[in-house]
């Protein structure tokens, strides 16, 4: 989208909460609204993708009070930052919240219901929790069907090794969903590859510096066994790609991971990385913040009256390979995610009900 168009759409935004009938149904003023993006961190480039996504938002939509709450993999410190912020001007205040651990969600969500503060979520949530379910002020929750991302990338690396020889895994934090169900992607594949041997896997809690000395032991270990790398998310396939290059293996042992981080992207399409999976940070990063933004401007109903699918599921996943890494390799532009904003286009990513 060119900026003409983009700018074409921002002024039919403004003109709608401008009209009456809009006016009439609006909780907050745009001057009023608080949108925060609330993470583990932003020195990991998907995380720093998702506050930049958020951050294009609130300066394409005018809103000047932004808050990045990081958390450094504390969940207790999640909710209590969200809890002090909440002590004023709860109201207005609409929370984008990729959770540190499934567990956070539930005390998160009932503290937006209690101080009338606004909440979308991100990956999983607690077994029998649902926005849809009595909590008003739980505006989505947007999930990724990691099971099939881990299908898809354990698809990718066997039929790379020709369907035989040994594999090494890298798993995330063992508490979240996103771990569990990409191993057990990975786990679903390998049930129907008999000469393929999973070697061993450990975690290394999604960090590249931490992948990096379990593969030099795994490297020291099995040799020549290895014939393939899997890991939870691109962060931990460059740290084992960097104890790969060390060694003189990178773009010999086929590595994949999850995430689809411009570095990641720029590895395989050079040939050192065989695949990564995109959920789009920069898009999860800003819909939450859009969604909020619409509610409190009174351009879509309230969220009690949506449909159980348009407030809980689950987002598109592309499969980058060499194939189509060229088209992934560059940063996206904010313009590109301007369509995808406006209060009617709020589930153009949705692939279905989740969960």
């Amino acid at each position: 989208m060119n900026c003409q168009v983009a700018l074409a759409s921002y002024i039919a935004v403004i003109a709608a909460i401008s009209t009456p009938a809009v006016a009439d149904r609006s909780i907050c003023a745009k001057s009023e609204i608080r949108l925060v993006n609330s993470m583990r961190e932003i020195a990991q480039p998907y995380h720093a993708n998702l506050d930049k996504g958020g951050r294009w938002f609130a300066s394409w939509a005018g809103i000047k009070d932004y808050v990045l709450q990081l958390n450094q993999g504390d969940s207790d410190k999640q909710i209590s930052l969200m809890r002090l912020l909440l002590t004023s001007d709860a109201r207005c205040t609409v929370f984008n919240v990729e959770p540190n651990a499934d567990l956070v969600i539930k005390p998160m969500v009932d503290a937006a219901n209690r101080s009338g503060a606004w909440i979308v979520t991100h990956w999983a949530h607690n077994e029998g929790l649902h926005p849809f379910d009595a909590n008003d002020h739980w505006i989505a929750h947007i999930a990724v069907d990691s099971l099939a991302a881990g299908v898809a990338i354990s698809r990718s690396l066997v039929e790379a090794m020709g369907h035989t020889g040994g594999i090494v895994a890298l798993q995330g934090r063992l508490d979240t969903d996103p771990a569990q169900k990409r191993f057990g992607g990975l786990q679903r594949v390998l049930g129907n590859e008999p000469t393929i041997k999973l070697l061993d896997q450990q975690t290394a809690n999604w960090d590249r510096t931490a992948s990096f000395p379990i593969m030099q032991t795994w490297l020291t270990k099995y040799g020549k066994e290895i014939r393939g790398v899997w890991a939870a998310n691109d962060d931990m396939a460059l740290g084992a790609l960097q104890a790969l290059r060390a060694e003189g293996l990178a773009g010999k042992i086929p590595v994949v991971g999850v995430d689809g981080i411009p570095e990641a992207i720029a590895a395989i399409e050079k040939g050192e990385m065989l695949a990564t999976v995109s959920s789009d940070a920069y898009y999860q990063g800003s819909i939450g913040l859009a969604m909020g933004t619409c509610v409190l401007t009174g351009q879509v109903p309230m969220p009690a009256s949506w449909s159980s699918d348009e407030r809980e599921f689950y987002l598109k996943l592309v499969l980058i390979t060499k194939d189509n890494a060229k088209q992934y390799l560059q940063e996206p532009q904010p313009d590109a995610y301007v369509g995808e904003w406006l209060c009617d286009k709020l589930w153009s990513r949705s692939t279905g009900k989740a969960f």
